[in-house]
């Protein structure tokens, strides 16, 4: 399958329905095809090629979706960064890349004269904001205008798609590169499993579209017809607002923003019965939270999905295993229709249900390599493959628990305990709003436990009462030999807390 295929779908089927909102700009299916062939003539005169990469540096918009969709239509892959990166950090990526052509918006555009300076093959820049184009700079919109649109290239299959950066928690960022096939795959087996976006549906895309997870709701909405609405950046009373005015259907959203939602003190302000389908994912989410949320929107289901940008989405936990509870609500489902899922030991054996090992995932949606990378590309892919680095378990059913990074495990007194375990425990505590587990040196356990804090605003609790409160739920060992209390939590662009950065950190030995 080629990418752009669901717009020639929707031109047959509804070509005058909105397609894309974004603010208070409303677009038809019939102006973004044209928009998508004339911008892709414009990039071919540009001197973009098949095989080329382009590189996006932008909020979420419409044009971004248009931006996606004139790359493929003429073969090239696109390249959207990290919008929360430094300069210096986007300039490595697209030096990586080779990227030749790069496209901005007003929130990026002071940027461009030190990415000019240090990427020496970066020769052309696109302004796709609202205001008149910087000196140096083409608009898009003036590009959009004077180009005569070309036909569909249809590219597809194993050709390159999207080169989307991983977010360098450690180590330099690697370009994940990601076939048309290897997102159609994943895309195709996580809609079968779900079934969460309705056809003619209305997708409320707020998560970075640098990010896997947000491309993937952002297309199955496109495959299944209807409208997409786009907010730059993600604020709970914007989030509210949109979801009422345009009767959004789906999201996703991670567990920072669920909370966010939550807590605003909006919340009962909104009419949010529109939304049926919530997905929810990339960092952990406690029991606590999940509930909260099933609490607050009521009318929506929940499936959590796991993946990475490696592998797209791999397994789906269903509506109705939240609905019913008990010890399946904290899997993350099954393997979807067009994955294969393992867990395997030290040796790469296939390990028995209910052993903790390395998961491992192969199949049609698993990336094609690390752009200019084969040694890490060979250390993922073994034996045919992709090892996660994530640990994990099935039970006898085949549903998948993730129970850390391998690399977070942590090893006290010759006792393995999983960072994901304990911050499940100390996320119930009523005083605990976000929780980091990490180990840390020590002399007498080799590594300790060790907690960071975030409390709820106005609310209390000592180290003790946190040590206390976790041996309530879970073994004495596994309870944070030490606690301290933080204002914030280091996270990624995609929410996940940086424990590399908490491990850094300085602290006293403990006492």
């Amino acid at each position: 399958m080629y990418l752009t295929q669901p717009l020639h779908r929707a031109l047959q089927h509804a070509p005058d329905a909105p397609m894309t909102v974004c603010g208070e700009r409303t677009k038809s299916t019939r102006q973004v095809v044209d928009r998508v062939a004339r911008l892709a003539s414009a990039l071919q005169e540009l001197g973009v090629a098949a095989k080329d990469r382009v590189g996006i540096l932008t909020l979420n918009s419409d044009r971004v979706h248009e931006s996606f969709l004139a790359i493929w239509w003429i073969g090239a892959a696109a390249h959207p960064l990290n919008a929360r990166w430094s300069s210096a950090e986007i300039a490595y990526a697209l030096n990586d890349s080779g990227a030749e052509v790069l496209l901005v918006d007003d929130d990026f555009a002071g940027l461009v004269p030190e990415l000019r300076a240090r990427c020496v093959e970066l020769r052309t820049v696109v302004h796709c904001g609202d205001g008149p184009a910087p000196d140096g700079m083409l608009r898009y919109e003036d590009l959009i205008r004077s180009s005569t649109p070309v036909p569909d290239g249809r590219h597809g299959g194993d050709a390159l798609a999207l080169i989307l950066y991983t977010g360098g928690t450690t180590g330099l960022p690697k370009g994940v590169m990601i076939s048309h096939r290897s997102l159609c795959s994943s895309l195709f087996g996580s809609m079968l499993a779900m079934r969460n976006v309705d056809r003619g549906g209305v997708t409320l895309v707020t998560v970075p579209l640098f990010h896997i997870a947000a491309v993937c709701s952002w297309y199955a909405q496109l495959l299944m017809g209807g409208t997409l609405v786009f907010l730059p950046l993600f604020r709970p009373a914007d989030f509210l607002q949109a979801v009422e005015r345009h009767r959004v259907t789906t999201c996703i959203l991670i567990p920072t923003m669920v909370q966010m939602l939550c807590e605003h003190p909006e919340l009962g302000d909104h009419d949010v019965s529109s939304l049926r389908s919530i997905t929810y994912g990339g960092a952990a989410s406690s029991d606590t939270l999940l509930h909260r949320a099933m609490e607050t929107f009521p009318g929506a289901g929940f499936s959590q999905g796991y993946g990475m940008t490696e592998t797209g989405v791999l397994c789906t936990l269903g509506r109705e295993e939240h609905v019913r509870g008990g010890a399946r609500q904290r899997s993350t489902g099954r393997a979807t229709p067009t994955v294969e899922i393992a867990v395997l030991g030290p040796d790469g054996s296939r390990l028995p249900p209910g052993r903790v090992g390395e998961i491992a995932t192969r199949g049609d949606h698993v990336m094609l390599g690390y752009w200019g990378k084969p040694d890490e590309t060979a250390r993922a892919l073994r034996d045919g493959w992709m090892h996660t680095g994530d640990a994990g378990r099935l039970d006898d059913d085949g549903y998948l628990y993730v129970v850390d990074r391998l690399k977070d495990m942590i090893i006290t007194g010759g006792e393995n305990v999983y960072s994901a375990e304990v911050e499940n425990a100390l996320a119930a505590h009523p005083a605990v709003a976000s929780c980091a587990v990490i180990g840390v040196p020590d002399d007498r356990w080799g590594e300790r436990v060790h907690a960071v804090v975030v409390l709820r605003p106005g609310r209390t609790a000592t180290a003790e009462e946190i040590r206390t409160h976790a041996k309530s739920l879970i073994a004495g060992y596994k309870a944070p030999r030490t606690v301290e209390f933080a204002e914030t939590l280091p996270t990624s662009a995609a929410g996940k807390i940086l424990k590399r950065v908490l491990r850094d950190a300085p602290r006293p030995a403990a006492t």
